[in-house]
Protein backbone atom coordinates (compact mmCIF):
# COMPACT_ATOMS: atom_id res chain seq x y z
CA UNK A 1 0.00 0.00 0.00
CA UNK A 2 1.30 3.53 -0.94
CA UNK A 3 1.32 5.46 1.96
CA UNK A 4 1.43 9.49 0.80
CA UNK A 5 -0.06 11.93 3.33
CA UNK A 6 1.05 15.46 2.11
CA UNK A 7 0.70 17.55 4.52
CA UNK A 8 -0.26 20.78 2.33
CA UNK A 9 -0.35 23.68 4.93
CA UNK A 10 3.59 23.21 6.92
CA UNK A 11 3.08 26.72 7.98
CA UNK A 12 -0.33 26.45 9.82
CA UNK A 13 0.14 23.06 10.91
CA UNK A 14 3.82 24.37 12.77
CA UNK A 15 2.36 27.50 14.15
CA UNK A 16 -0.49 25.27 15.43
CA UNK A 17 1.74 22.53 17.27
CA UNK A 18 4.70 24.34 18.24
CA UNK A 19 3.90 23.86 21.85
CA UNK A 20 5.38 21.62 24.79
CA UNK A 21 8.39 21.27 22.65
CA UNK A 22 10.54 22.30 24.85
CA UNK A 23 10.37 19.77 27.44
CA UNK A 24 9.99 16.89 25.05
CA UNK A 25 13.59 18.35 23.76
CA UNK A 26 14.88 18.19 27.32
CA UNK A 27 13.99 14.67 28.23
CA UNK A 28 15.56 13.00 24.56
CA UNK A 29 18.80 15.41 25.46
CA UNK A 30 18.39 13.11 29.22
CA UNK A 31 17.51 10.02 27.24
CA UNK A 32 20.49 10.89 25.09
CA UNK A 33 23.21 11.13 28.46
CA UNK A 34 21.57 9.15 29.97
CA UNK A 35 21.12 5.96 27.82
CA UNK A 36 23.77 5.84 24.91
CA UNK A 37 27.07 4.09 24.90
CA UNK A 38 28.32 6.53 22.70
CA UNK A 39 28.35 10.08 22.40
CA UNK A 40 25.21 11.89 20.67
CA UNK A 41 26.37 14.34 18.02
CA UNK A 42 24.41 13.23 14.91
CA UNK A 43 20.70 12.73 15.28
CA UNK A 44 17.77 11.67 13.00
CA UNK A 45 14.67 13.07 12.89
CA UNK A 46 12.10 10.52 11.49
CA UNK A 47 8.55 12.46 10.37
CA UNK A 48 10.35 15.56 11.24
CA UNK A 49 7.23 17.49 9.82
CA UNK A 50 8.09 21.01 10.14
CA UNK A 51 10.81 20.21 12.32
CA UNK A 52 9.56 21.31 16.19
CA UNK A 53 12.13 18.73 17.60
CA UNK A 54 14.66 18.87 14.65
CA UNK A 55 14.95 22.82 14.87
CA UNK A 56 15.72 22.83 18.88
CA UNK A 57 17.66 20.09 18.70
CA UNK A 58 19.71 22.06 16.00
CA UNK A 59 20.21 25.11 18.68
CA UNK A 60 21.33 22.83 21.24
CA UNK A 61 24.43 22.05 18.85
CA UNK A 62 23.28 18.44 17.66
CA UNK A 63 24.36 17.91 13.73
CA UNK A 64 20.23 16.62 12.58
CA UNK A 65 19.45 15.24 9.85
CA UNK A 66 15.23 14.80 9.00
CA UNK A 67 13.10 12.72 7.20
CA UNK A 68 9.76 13.05 5.85
CA UNK A 69 7.31 11.77 3.34
CA UNK A 70 6.61 15.13 2.62
CA UNK A 71 8.12 17.42 0.21
CA UNK A 72 6.25 20.63 1.20
CA UNK A 73 7.29 19.73 4.61
CA UNK A 74 10.39 18.99 3.79
CA UNK A 75 10.81 22.49 1.41
CA UNK A 76 9.49 24.62 4.67
CA UNK A 77 11.96 23.47 7.36
CA UNK A 78 14.97 24.16 4.76
CA UNK A 79 13.58 27.72 4.80
CA UNK A 80 12.61 27.77 8.28
CA UNK A 81 16.62 26.35 9.78
CA UNK A 82 18.05 28.93 6.76
CA UNK A 83 16.10 31.81 8.64
CA UNK A 84 17.59 30.72 12.03
CA UNK A 85 21.12 30.03 10.65
CA UNK A 86 21.29 26.15 11.17
CA UNK A 87 21.53 23.81 8.45
CA UNK A 88 20.80 20.04 8.41
CA UNK A 89 20.60 16.95 6.27
CA UNK A 90 16.80 17.04 4.77
CA UNK A 91 15.44 13.88 3.25
CA UNK A 92 12.35 12.96 1.65
CA UNK A 93 12.11 9.95 1.96
CA UNK A 94 9.31 6.68 3.08
CA UNK A 95 9.92 5.55 7.08
CA UNK A 96 10.02 1.91 6.19
CA UNK A 97 12.56 1.93 3.32
CA UNK A 98 15.38 4.63 3.43
CA UNK A 99 19.25 4.37 3.73
CA UNK A 100 21.50 7.43 5.10
CA UNK A 101 24.98 7.67 3.62
CA UNK A 102 26.98 8.41 7.34
CA UNK A 103 24.98 6.82 10.16
CA UNK A 104 23.77 8.52 13.44
CA UNK A 105 24.51 8.08 16.94
CA UNK A 106 20.48 8.74 17.89
CA UNK A 107 17.34 8.49 15.86
CA UNK A 108 13.52 9.69 17.15
CA UNK A 109 10.36 9.17 15.91
CA UNK A 110 7.58 11.80 17.49
CA UNK A 111 4.05 12.77 17.67
CA UNK A 112 3.24 9.07 17.17
CA UNK A 113 4.07 9.20 13.82
CA UNK A 114 4.92 5.24 13.63
CA UNK A 115 1.02 5.26 13.91
CA UNK A 116 0.98 5.66 9.85
CA UNK A 117 2.47 2.14 9.58
CA UNK A 118 -0.93 0.50 9.63
CA UNK A 119 0.59 -3.32 9.94
CA UNK A 120 3.17 -5.53 12.15
CA UNK A 121 5.32 -6.20 8.73
CA UNK A 122 5.26 -1.85 7.46
CA UNK A 123 6.46 -1.56 11.38
CA UNK A 124 9.10 -4.18 10.95
CA UNK A 125 10.68 -3.11 8.28
CA UNK A 126 10.30 0.27 9.91
CA UNK A 127 12.42 -0.85 12.78
CA UNK A 128 14.70 -2.64 10.14
CA UNK A 129 15.62 0.63 8.56
CA UNK A 130 16.46 2.64 11.65
CA UNK A 131 18.71 -0.24 12.73
CA UNK A 132 20.54 0.28 9.64
CA UNK A 133 20.91 4.12 10.48
CA UNK A 134 22.49 4.24 14.36
CA UNK A 135 25.47 3.51 14.99
CA UNK A 136 25.80 0.52 18.04
CA UNK A 137 25.11 1.90 21.32
CA UNK A 138 22.82 4.97 19.81
CA UNK A 139 19.57 5.40 20.36
CA UNK A 140 16.04 5.22 19.01
CA UNK A 141 13.37 7.39 21.33
CA UNK A 142 9.94 6.99 19.71
CA UNK A 143 6.17 8.13 21.08
CA UNK A 144 3.09 6.13 20.66
CA UNK A 145 -0.99 6.47 21.69
CA UNK A 146 -1.61 4.37 23.94
CA UNK A 147 -6.04 3.70 25.13
CA UNK A 148 -7.12 1.79 28.34
CA UNK A 149 -9.63 -0.13 26.39
CA UNK A 150 -11.51 -0.59 23.44
CA UNK A 151 -14.55 0.88 24.00
CA UNK A 152 -12.67 4.57 24.56
CA UNK A 153 -15.08 6.99 22.90
CA UNK A 154 -13.08 9.67 20.77
CA UNK A 155 -11.41 12.01 22.17
CA UNK A 156 -11.27 15.58 20.48
CA UNK A 157 -8.86 18.68 21.40
CA UNK A 158 -9.33 22.00 20.28
CA UNK A 159 -7.23 25.10 20.70
CA UNK A 160 -5.74 28.44 18.62
CA UNK A 161 -2.70 30.08 18.39
CA UNK A 162 -1.04 33.76 17.58
CA UNK A 163 2.14 34.12 15.64
CA UNK A 164 2.43 37.53 14.60
CA UNK A 165 -0.56 38.50 12.48
CA UNK A 166 -1.41 35.05 12.08
CA UNK A 167 -4.36 33.10 14.04
CA UNK A 168 -4.31 29.35 13.53
CA UNK A 169 -7.21 27.76 15.04
CA UNK A 170 -7.05 24.25 15.17
CA UNK A 171 -9.45 20.69 15.98
CA UNK A 172 -8.06 17.21 16.54
CA UNK A 173 -9.65 14.38 16.77
CA UNK A 174 -8.99 10.66 17.24
CA UNK A 175 -10.13 7.28 17.78
CA UNK A 176 -13.11 7.25 15.27
CA UNK A 177 -14.32 3.43 13.78
CA UNK A 178 -11.92 1.65 15.82
CA UNK A 179 -11.22 -1.81 14.72
CA UNK A 180 -10.49 -3.95 17.18
CA UNK A 181 -9.00 -6.80 14.86
CA UNK A 182 -6.30 -4.86 13.56
CA UNK A 183 -6.43 -1.96 15.32
CA UNK A 184 -6.69 1.07 13.16
CA UNK A 185 -9.04 4.05 13.89
CA UNK A 186 -9.06 6.84 12.01
CA UNK A 187 -8.07 10.66 13.05
CA UNK A 188 -9.44 14.06 11.61
CA UNK A 189 -7.55 17.50 11.75
CA UNK A 190 -9.12 21.29 10.60
CA UNK A 191 -6.81 24.44 10.68
CA UNK A 192 -8.58 27.45 9.96
CA UNK A 193 -5.61 30.48 9.56
CA UNK A 194 -6.77 33.99 9.51
CA UNK A 195 -4.41 36.53 8.16
CA UNK A 196 -4.70 40.01 7.30
CA UNK A 197 -8.24 39.86 7.19
CA UNK A 198 -8.30 36.61 4.83
CA UNK A 199 -9.23 33.20 6.02
CA UNK A 200 -7.65 29.31 4.83
CA UNK A 201 -9.14 26.33 6.36
CA UNK A 202 -7.17 22.93 5.89
CA UNK A 203 -8.67 19.52 6.35
CA UNK A 204 -6.98 16.05 6.88
CA UNK A 205 -8.37 12.47 7.82
CA UNK A 206 -6.30 9.81 7.75
CA UNK A 207 -5.99 6.26 9.72
CA UNK A 208 -3.47 5.59 12.60
CA UNK A 209 -3.00 2.08 14.63
CA UNK A 210 -2.31 1.72 17.88
CA UNK A 211 -0.20 -0.70 20.02
CA UNK A 212 -0.07 -2.11 23.33
CA UNK A 213 3.33 -1.91 24.81
CA UNK A 214 4.12 -5.94 25.00
CA UNK A 215 3.17 -5.54 21.49
CA UNK A 216 5.81 -3.23 21.13
CA UNK A 217 8.60 -5.59 22.84
CA UNK A 218 7.67 -8.50 20.39
CA UNK A 219 7.90 -6.59 17.07
CA UNK A 220 11.12 -4.99 18.48
CA UNK A 221 12.66 -8.27 18.96
CA UNK A 222 11.24 -9.95 16.06
CA UNK A 223 12.68 -7.06 13.64
CA UNK A 224 16.46 -7.54 15.61
CA UNK A 225 19.35 -4.97 16.11
CA UNK A 226 17.50 -2.91 19.27
CA UNK A 227 17.69 -4.31 22.33
CA UNK A 228 14.83 -2.34 24.62
CA UNK A 229 16.38 0.00 27.47
CA UNK A 230 12.94 1.86 29.00
CA UNK A 231 9.76 3.26 28.69
CA UNK A 232 8.07 6.00 30.28
CA UNK A 233 4.37 7.92 30.55
CA UNK A 234 5.03 10.95 28.83
CA UNK A 235 8.21 12.85 28.55
CA UNK A 236 9.06 12.14 32.62
CA UNK A 237 12.16 10.96 33.27
CA UNK A 238 10.75 9.68 36.83
CA UNK A 239 7.38 8.26 35.67
CA UNK A 240 8.42 4.14 34.48
CA UNK A 241 5.07 3.18 32.56
CA UNK A 242 4.49 0.18 34.97
CA UNK A 243 4.25 2.42 37.61
CA UNK A 244 1.75 5.28 36.17
CA UNK A 245 -2.50 4.97 35.98
CA UNK A 246 -4.03 5.32 33.61
CA UNK A 247 -1.24 6.37 31.07
CA UNK A 248 -1.89 7.84 27.40
CA UNK A 249 1.35 8.02 26.15
CA UNK A 250 4.14 5.75 25.96
CA UNK A 251 7.37 6.77 25.27
CA UNK A 252 10.04 4.38 24.41
CA UNK A 253 14.42 3.58 24.41
CA UNK A 254 15.63 1.34 22.35
CA UNK A 255 19.69 1.06 21.93
CA UNK A 256 21.19 -0.54 19.00
CA UNK A 257 22.90 -3.96 19.84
Amino acid sequence: MKRVREYTAPRFYEIAFDMNRKGEVDFLVHCFRRFARRPVRRVLDIACGTGPHLVRLAERGYRMVGLDLSRSNIEFLGERLAAKGHEAELVVGDMTDFRLATPVDAALCMQDSQGHLLTNEQLVAHLRAVARAVRPGGLYVFDRYMVSSWTDPARAWSWSRRRGRVIVRASFSALHNVNPVTQVFREDMVLEGIENGRRRVYRQSHLSRMLFPQEVKALVALAGGFEFVQWFFGFKPHQILEKSRHPLLMVVVLRRI
